[in-house]
């Protein structure tokens, strides 16, 4: 969560970052006209849905007449709304009664414990309603609840509110870790056997590491230092185990990426083994992938995003730049009901007791929906050559979605490459929201596929979705290491060969008309971690990038062994039973040069630009 005035404000105008060269927050410049190239052969995550914290909006909406909330869970969890299936429900710690009037109204989410030792199960009972709402309109293969804590109860804490502790110093009493994880792991524990929701879930902490959770604050806050953290994430997993509980835990949701990433680099391999999924929040911060790096293989959710651009560019940038270089399964929008431009909804006066919850539809609301309404749980993230799209593919339905960003000040007119698919036998539909017009979500006409392609203009601030139906993908053969292999260039069907069949050090690598010359036949010889040796039959040697460059139009060679990263290659399938070759010291691919087709055209390196020069076909010998 964020504070709207105050120090979150401030921290998160100091942290706007360059991501790939740019802004998060600002708008980018982009080429009026380019190509975007699909890469099924190349797989990230399996995406798990959208969703919504329910603190604050639901405290309050929660309790409003039936036609009303009703209204507005339909709005977010329906699939005639937004479709989410992601619910973070936030488990009161619940204010001294001493101090009634510490927090904004909306923010007073009640408490299960209220005294010591004392149980009061009809509490919270608005944000409730609203959890079972979502529930009963998102498919139950689909549903996912986590549950969240952003303070312990006041009578745990050392100032005595829940708010905070002076000088936002750690705020849970050194006597009370037990006490707060058997508080926590009793609520999750009801919540399955009496209301019939199992949280798969559950997250003690909520940015923890901030400096603004000092008393008197308008919302529940507890700083924890890391060591701290990691004592609470422990007796918070190890009676979740004890229970026999479903639920794992998630960590740490703080602040910034940066921070997210800091922390969990700070734990130790015990806090880590107790830690299920990891969450961050994208207030600041901007590398995303040295979180991923972090997260060494574990399930990541952006859990917590806000903004106050109610046109929904600032989001719709941060989903880019989340799904593409932070790699999570889940997103969630902080709160959907807010005011000030924060909402996907608007109602500014959720602090007013006598709200009727009047709300304005923002066109963030509709530049979410382009994305949730489209990219479903299952559907996996792939490659496309774009830094404004979002590809993903559902192996099931065969629907390939797109969605394009462009938030800079001018139209830019994209072509589609879809031809590493192996067939298209559907149409493709698309819809767009222009910040500008009154188009939200609306259908996009004149969209034709011709020879596996499709071309769009896309308006100034707008976000596109593009649904092609009928994709059809056919993964490429496992590699054979014991076999060897004529590797056939898609552009010039000429063999990858050494230069005059050569077997000296050095000699270069060309293309040439095929034969039965042992000088073009290569043996995949496994290096590890994805990577693969090419190692010439005629010659022994291996295809080696002279001496050791990472810069474009260097040639390729053979060269003896010697274990560097310049002469191991990673294949990635280019779709229609090609693939291409990335060498792992430049991340730059084999290439025939100049596109050439002539017998002895030189094989060098290049960045990827989508070419056919760049993809080979493998032939097992």
């Amino acid at each position: 969560m964020r504070l709207r005035i105050g120090k979150k404000t401030a921290v998160t105008a100091a942290l706007i970052a360059f991501v790939g060269g740019n802004s998060l927050f600002a708008p980018s410049a982009h080429a009026s006209n380019y190509t975007a190239v699909v890469n099924p052969g190349t797989q990230f995550q399996t995406f798990e849905g959208w969703g919504t914290s329910l603190a604050w909006f639901a405290n309050r909406i929660g309790g409003a007449p039936d036609a009303v909330r009703n209204s507005y869970a339909d709005k977010l969890f329906a699939s005639s709304g937004l479709n989410m299936n992601i619910v973070r429900y936030n488990i009161g710690g619940g204010e001294n009664p001493a101090y009634p009037n510490n927090m904004e109204l909306r923010a007073r989410v009640p408490g299960f414990q209220p005294t010591q030792g004392t149980y009061d199960w009809t509490a919270d009972a608005n944000q409730r309603w609203f959890l079972q709402a979502a529930k009963s309109r998102i498919s139950s293969s689909e549903f996912i609840a986590e549950s969240f804590s952003n303070s312990p109860p006041w009578w745990m804490t050392q100032s005595g509110s829940v708010t905070g502790n002076y000088g936002a110093a750690n705020n849970l009493r050194d006597d009370m870790y037990d006490a707060f994880a058997d508080y926590l792991v009793t609520v999750n524990k009801h919540f399955k056997d009496y209301w019939g929701v199992t949280f798969r879930t559950l997250e003690p902490l909520n940015e923890p590491n901030a400096n603004w959770w000092t008393y008197g604050n308008r919302q529940e806050g507890a700083h924890f230092d890391r060591n701290k953290q990691e004592i609470i994430i422990q007796k918070v997993a190890n009676l979740l185990t004890t229970q026999g509980s479903p639920t794992k835990v998630s960590a740490s949701d703080e602040t910034s990426i940066d921070d997210g990433r800091d922390t969990i680099n700070s734990f130790s391999a015990t806090t880590k083994n107790a830690i299920w999924q990891y969450n961050v929040h994208t207030y600041g911060g901007s590398d995303r992938v040295g979180f991923n790096t972090a997260a060494a293989g574990k399930n990541i959710w952006m859990s917590e995003h806000g903004d106050g651009d109610a046109s929904g560019m600032e989001m719709a940038r941060s989903i880019v730049y989340d799904l593409r270089y932070m790699k999570n399964t889940g997103w969630v929008y902080w709160q959907a009901v807010d005011g000030g431009g924060w909402g996907l909804m608007d109602v500014n006066d959720l602090n007013d007791p006598s709200s009727n919850f009047t709300a304005v539809t923002n066109k963030k609301y509709y530049a979410l929906a382009q994305w949730s309404k489209f990219i479903r749980p299952g559907y996996k993230i792939i490659d496309i050559g774009d830094g404004n799209s979002i590809a993903a593919y559902d192996t099931v339905s065969k629907n390939l979605v797109i969605v394009t960003l462009n938030d800079s000040s001018s139209s830019n007119t994209v072509t589609y490459d879809l031809s590493a698919f192996s067939s298209i036998t559907g149409s493709v539909t698309g819809y767009q929201t222009v910040t500008s017009t009154s188009d939200n979500l609306a259908p996009i006409s004149g969209l034709t596929l011709t020879n596996k392609t499709f071309q769009r203009t896309i308006p100034a601030q707008s976000t596109a979705t593009f649904v092609i139906s009928g994709a059809n993908y056919t993964p490429q053969q496992p590699i054979d290491t014991s076999a060897y292999y004529k590797i056939v260039n898609r552009n010039s069907g000429k063999l990858l060969d050494v230069t005059g069949s050569s077997t000296a050090l050095g000699a270069a690598l060309v293309q040439n008309t095929g034969g039965s010359n042992y000088s073009q036949q290569w043996q995949f010889v496994d290096a590890g971690s994805g990577y693969y040796k090419l190692k010439n039959r005629g010659s022994g040697q291996l295809a080696d990038v002279n001496n050791a460059s990472q810069n474009d139009g260097m040639q390729i060679i053979q060269y003896s062994d010697n274990g560097g990263a310049n002469q191991q290659w990673k294949i990635t399938d280019a779709g229609g039973g090609y693939v291409k070759l990335f060498n792992k010291n430049s991340n730059k691919l084999m290439d025939v040069s100049s596109e050439s087709t002539a017998d002895g055209a030189a094989i060098i390196q290049y960045t990827d630009h989508g070419g056919n020069n760049q993809q080979w076909q493998l032939v097992k010998q």
